[in-house]
């Protein structure tokens, strides 16, 4: 059972809020599911979460191309890769 997207263009300001409003439920539940990890992070972690929910859903929809995003997608799971690989202790 496979869901069907409606394409149809929607103003920025519009798409930025929808994009906002994901970053915040994202943090919401960070802080109602792992509330000692929220303590941790303090506001400007828990803002930095925020914001990069937005930022990458804002990128994301740059292009419609599904070549376009299915090398995205790919690009940035090396990306993470490499920075787990990196940061590990």
């Amino acid at each position: 059972m496979g869901t069907e997207l409606v394409q149809q263009s929607l103003d920025e300001s519009l798409v930025k809020e929808i994009a906002m409003d994901i970053g915040k439920e994202i943090v919401s539940h960070i802080r109602v599911m792992y509330p000692d990890a929220a303590l941790a992070l303090g506001g400007s972690g828990m803002l930095s979460v925020r914001n990069c929910a937005h930022n990458e859903i804002m990128a994301a929809l740059k292009t419609t191309d599904a070549t376009e995003i299915l090398e995205r997608i790919d690009r940035r799971k090396k990306q993470r890769r490499a920075n787990h690989d990196f940061w590990k202790a």
